[in-house]
C-alpha cells in the first residue's frame, strides 16, 4: 500500500467454467497464504485476490483493489500402473506395463528388487512426457521371492507403487 495501510485479503478461487468464486479466506491480514488443495478436485482453477485498507481507514473510506491468478492445475491423483505381462526369456524377466494419467504427464518411473535401491526406467519411446507411457523392462535373471516393486511418479509429484510377483512356472 502506497500510504503504509494496513492491509486484509479476500481470497477466492473458482474451478475453469464456473461462474461464482468461492471464499477460502476472508479478511486475513496474513500476505502468504498456503492451501491445501486436496480439498478440492482435480482441474484448471483460478484464484482472486481482493486487498483492502479497511483496517486503516474510516468506514465507507476504505480502498480495495482486486487481482486474478492465471490458470493453474490442481492434480493430487497419481499415475495408475498396469502390469500386462510378465515373462522369463532366455534367462531375463521381461514386464511389459502401461502408466497413466488422467490429468498430467508421466514424469518419472522406477523399479526396486528385494528392497534394494530404486533405479530409473525409460518407456518404449524413450521420454516420458505424455499422460500415458508404455514400458518394457528387462531384468537379468529371474526375479526372486519378493519380486519386484514399481513406481510412478506424475509431474505434479503424485506417486504410485505396485508389486509384481515373479511368474508361476
Amino acid at each position: 500500500d502506497e500510504n503504509d495501510d494496513d492491509l486484509v485479503y479476500d481470497v477466492l478461487y473458482r474451478r475453469e467454467g464456473e461462474t461464482a468464486w468461492t471464499t477460502l479466506r476472508k479478511a486475513t491480514p496474513d500476505s502468504i497464504l498456503v492451501w491445501d488443495t486436496t480439498t478440492v478436485p482435480n482441474g484448471t482453477y483460478f484464484v482472486k485476490v481482493v486487498a483492502s485498507d479497511a483496517p486503516s481507514n474510516p468506514l465507507g473510506t476504505a480502498l480495495t483493489g482486486e487481482l486474478d491468478s492465471s490458470a493453474f492445475e490442481i492434480d493430487n491423483t497419481p499415475p495408475a500402473i498396469t502390469v500386462s505381462n510378465v515373462r522369463v526369456d532366455r534367462g531375463r524377466t521381461i514386464l511389459t506395463f502401461d502408466v497413466k494419467d488422467d490429468h498430467s504427464p508421466i514424469q518419472r518411473v522406477e523399479f526396486s528388487q528385494d528392497g534394494q535401491r530404486w533405479r530409473g526406467v525409460f518407456p518404449v519411446d524413450g521420454i516420458a512426457d505424455s499422460r500415458e507411457e508404455h514400458y518394457e523392462l528387462a531384468i537379468d535373471g529371474e526375479l526372486g521371492e519378493r519380486g519386484v516393486t514399481l513406481r510412478a511418479s506424475d509431474s505434479m509429484n503424485n506417486v504410485t507403487t505396485t508389486h509384481v510377483e515373479a511368474p508361476r512356472r
